[in-house]
């Protein structure tokens, strides 16, 4: 689920030459890709069923995006530390 444009520009960019430059344009596109997915998933919520469109359902789906962008930052950034961790006290890498 990646945009062309990202892989375009990732294809032609190489790390070995330009670090910062691929990083930046890697980072871009894995973050647009992850906020259309969280997105998706809160308007496909509302959008099934009896679910009437009210004056509070804006709301409602600001609110489910931010649980859903927040939790997954915090899920994403305990198992990144978790992996760490287990990699600076594992010493089968040296």
């Amino acid at each position: 689920m990646c945009s062309s444009d990202v892989i375009a520009a990732v294809s032609i960019l190489k790390y070995e030459t330009q670090p910062k430059i691929f990083s930046i344009v890697f980072g871009e596109g894995i973050m647009n890709d992850a906020v259309s997915i969280i997105l998706f998933d809160t308007v496909a919520s509302f959008s099934g069923g009896d679910n009437q469109f009210t004056a509070s359902t804006p709301f409602e789906i600001a609110g489910n995006f931010l649980l859903l962008f927040f939790m997954s930052l915090l899920i994403g950034a305990f198992f990144a530390l978790l992996t760490s961790y287990i990699l600076k006290r594992a010493r089968f890498m040296t």
